[in-house]
């Protein structure tokens, strides 16, 4: 029983040491996030490296620089693209929203793990003004 005891103890002290150097990390990438937003010389240099032209997403300053070969360059022609799209589907009325979640509470008392399928079919602005008038 001692032999086990040990043995999960120190299982359980290299997990705090994993979650200890996992928190640091996290404090230290923290910190240099909160730099970037509050300091606006860093922030400026981080934005301009980041498009300049050794950046992941380089700005352009010229035709002639978009045109070189590496940097494909789509149309923007769309042609009759839109003419195929299906049109957006369109908003049901507005429904009774103290008898939903009237409905929504008897499902949760009853059948918890389905109450998610009544969310489901809930009407976006009613489930908008439950977290406004929670807020």
């Amino acid at each position: 029983m001692l032999d086990q005891a040990v043995v999960w103890a120190k299982k359980e002290a290299e997990l705090l040491h994993g979650f200890a150097d996992f928190a640091v990390n996290e404090h230290v990438e923290n910190k240099a996030y909160n730099e970037i937003l509050t300091n606006p010389d860093v922030l400026s240099d981080y934005t301009l490296q980041f498009f300049g032209p050794q950046g992941p997403y380089p700005v352009y300053e010229s035709e002639q620089q978009l045109e070189t070969r590496g940097y494909p360059t789509a149309s923007t022609q769309l042609g009759g693209a839109l003419a195929q799209m299906p049109a957006p589907p369109q908003q049901s009325s507005p429904q009774n929203t103290r008898e939903f979640w009237n409905v929504f509470g008897d499902e949760m008392t009853r059948n918890p793990q389905n109450a998610w399928r009544v969310l489901n079919q809930a009407n976006p602005h009613t489930m908008a003004n439950k977290l406004f008038v929670m807020e």
